[in-house]
């Protein structure tokens, strides 16, 4: 389904377009023809003269009708905007869409998603003119462009995109996407609208945060269906700026809705669900419980047999690490492996591969929880459920959907281990950082059977010297100075580990090491002796694998190039100790060239931007400095970089001095100390990240070493002929 994305997909000037129809031409004059004033508006308030672009009326609405044979779902987005400059008349001269949708056999239609879109340009002498989509139509690779033509500044862009979607009850049950989404835009918006109807058997979540106004009940016209609306005036723009997470601060609505003829095992575990066909605005910590409570049980001793026999078999006692280890176990047996099965099946080599060995589980995140509940069981361990919500979503006291919960568990050792989900290389000593000090539910257990009790509390932030990314950089001109050998040593901890690694760590040698670790077998290596069949397969694989590790080594490289805003050659990098069981760093060694960039020739002397060196950093716009909304990192994190270039003979350095630099407060802080030992200068810097967020208050105590930074970035000095 399109709905959770369609009116984002307006507000950038992308749509869905069809030619002239009956339906077309029915709902030109549901839009166009009427007498309400505020869809009539071409007025724009005095106090929004001196904007881009002002959204005179916005509404959208969903309904969800069931017949027995198919459920329905129509939805629209109407907009009216008041294009009043050239970069809004650029922002919405051309749409792009994708083709209708539908599936059926035979005679019998699955389901279908069918657009309908009306374009009405208004000019400020009244004129009007409707878009004839089939002559600016352009299809491409199953997508269409079209360009609106003869769009000015004063003009008036009046759009309506039509949704009529549904598809076949096979089932009584079915769960639709959720929907969140902003009132404000990067325009204000003079009325906004959203509305949504729902009949019997339909359960709706649905709220309003943020100080945006209060949904209301309405009447419909049939008793079988209830609407629920929210109605915004007055909107003023928002920036979005950078590091900005504005489902925090800004008005917002969120809703989802999941169709169950009877309240059956699928319903339940679907979400938080009020009563049939009524608003449900919020979660109790009972409901919580509750639907949690369902689905825990903690995995019994047999089921995990094989991992204590690992335990066992590789000497480990000490339960801290006992629990560490078995987290690395699964990662591999319940996950990693089937990496390969995916790709063998989605590429084709093989039909429907297994691993050879039958009994074998792959582990969501409530059966994973269920798993690491059971191991805490068996060692005796103490633990809770952890239910959270990622900082981006708002605080869990506004938790409403399911979709946005995060479920975990904890071990509480002195310093407790927290695991919320299995990926390719999962640390155990750092969670998500999205979820890092937040609010959260914990859950205790009872007797490891039955989750009986839930309470609040708050999840545990790094510091900036857990997250580090250190780089060393050995760097060597050639003699005429146009080249710049960079050899480059990179350590990596923390969150910046688990980033790197998923970027950096080719498939094949991971997924190697991990089945020599374990003692696993490749799908096409169960058999003693591999067949014909079973060896072309591994050669298909192979190949397979090489050439993602060729794609990525070359998006390694483009982002190298990119974090030094500069064309790179001869590109190669070794992982010198990826450290995946460990909390010791990603240790990297890379090499390039920078040919003629770096450099410009200066009468017999040469004036180097050794600041490049650095890397790219943040370079504020003067808009940016003024900010009133919070500041939201992904975690407090510090950036070490050591540069030792080494000075051509014959030449010295002049200019030193502008490579001392130190400016910190308690938010953060740059540093560096530039020194000249023999034929070497070296320079050290040090940016601190001192904290994940940030208030609108501190962001002005930040701007003073986020802009020292980056003038180092800039930096020359002279190497001068002696």
């Amino acid at each position: 389904m399109k709905h959770t994305y369609l009116f984002l997909l307006l507000l950038l000037g992308s749509t869905t377009l069809w030619a002239q129809s009956k339906q077309e031409l029915k709902l030109r004059a549901q839009f166009w023809e009427t007498n309400d004033s505020k869809k009539n508006t071409v007025t724009v308030p005095e106090k929004w003269q001196g904007e881009s672009a002002v959204i005179l009326y916005k509404e959208e609405f969903y309904q969800y009708t069931n017949n027995g044979k198919k459920m329905y779902n129509p939805s629209f987005v109407h907009q009216r905007v008041k294009l009043l400059d050239k970069a809004a008349v650029e922002n919405y001269s051309e749409l792009s869409y994708e083709k209708d949708q539908r599936a059926g056999m035979g005679f019998v239609n699955f389901y279908r998603d069918e657009t309908t879109v009306g374009v009405k340009i208004i000019k400020p002498d009244g004129s009007e003119s409707i878009l004839d989509i089939d002559k600016e139509k352009v299809t491409q690779d199953q997508k269409n462009r079209v360009a609106i033509p003869g769009l000015e500044v004063g003009d008036v862009l009046d759009v309506f995109i039509y949704q009529d979607d549904y598809q076949r009850s096979f089932g009584d049950y079915y769960k639709y996407e959720p929907v969140e989404r902003l009132l404000n835009s990067k325009y204000p918006t003079a009325y906004s609208k959203l509305s949504v109807e729902v009949e019997n058997d339909y359960f709706l979540n649905m709220e309003s945060y943020n100080g945006a106004p209060k949904i209301k009940e309405v009447e419909t016209d049939r008793n079988a269906t209830k609407k629920y609306v929210l109605e915004a005036e007055d909107l003023d723009k928002s920036d979005f700026p950078r590091w900005y997470y504005p489902l925090v601060e800004l008005p917002a609505i969120k809703f989802q809705v999941i169709f169950s003829l009877r309240m059956n095992s699928n319903s339940k575990d679907s979400g938080f669900l009020g009563e049939d066909g009524e608003r449900k605005a919020n979660v109790t910590e009972e409901e919580v419980l509750e639907y949690y409570g369902r689905g825990f049980k903690a995995s019994t001793g047999r089921t995990m047999r094989d991992v204590f026999d690992y335990l066992e078999d590789a000497g480990i006692t000490n339960k801290r690490q006992q629990v560490v280890e078995a987290l690395y176990y699964a990662r591999h047996k319940n996950y990693n492996r089937f990496i390969e099965l995916v790709l063998a099946r989605n590429n084709q080599i093989s039909g429907y591969p297994v691993p050879c060995d039958v009994d074998y589980t792959i582990l969501d995140e409530k059966t994973f929880v269920n798993y690491m509940a059971g191991l805490a069981k068996e060692l005796e361990l103490d633990y809770d459920v952890v239910v959270a919500t990622p900082n981006y979503n708002g605080t869990i006291d506004d938790l409403l959907l399911q979709s946005n919960v995060s479920y975990g568990l904890r071990f509480n050792f002195p310093e407790p281990l927290y695991f919320f989900d299995l990926s390719p290389h999962v640390q155990a000593e750092f969670f998500p950082y999205l979820l890092e000090g937040t609010k959260v539910f914990t859950l205790s257990v009872k007797k490891n059977r039955k989750i009986e009790a839930v309470t609040s509390d708050v999840l545990p932030t790094s510091l900036a010297s857990e997250n580090v990314n250190e780089d060393v950089l050995n760097v060597t001109f050639s003699e005429d100075f146009k080249q710049a050998n960079v050899q480059r040593d990179l350590k990596f901890t923390g969150h910046f580990k688990k980033e790197e690694l998923l970027g950096r760590l080719a498939l094949k040698d991971f997924l190697d090491e991990e089945f020599s670790r374990y003692g696993s077998k490749h799908f096409y290596n169960c058999r003693k002796r591999q067949k014909k069949s079973d060896i072309e397969i591994e050669r298909k694989m192979n190949a397979l694998l090489k050439t993602y590790e060729e794609k990525q080594l070359e998006q390694t490289e483009e982002r190298t190039a990119a974090g030094y805003d500069t064309k790179i050659e001869d590109y190669t990098y070794t992982i010198e100790d990826a450290s995946r069981y460990s909390k010791a760093p990603l240790h990297i060694t890379d090499s390039f060239i920078i040919d003629e960039e770096l450099v410009k020739k200066a009468g017999p002397n040469y004036l180097v931007e050794v600041g490049r060196f650095l890397g790219g950093q943040v370079q504020l716009k003067e808009e940016e400095k003024v900010r009133e909304l919070g500041v939201y990192l992904d975690y407090a994190k510090t950036l070490k970089t050591i540069v030792n270039i080494t000075i051509p003979e014959g030449y010295e350095v002049a200019g030193l001095d502008k490579l001392n630099v130190d400016v910190s407060n308690a938010t953060g802080g740059f540093k560096s100390t530039a020194t000249v030992e023999g034929n070497q200068l070296t320079y050290r810097t040090e940016k601190t990240y001192a904290k994940k967020n940030y208030t609108a208050q501190e962001w002005q105590q930040m701007i003073p070493w986020l802009e020292a930074a980056y003038d180092f970035s800039q930096r020359k000095v002279l190497f001068q002929k002696q």
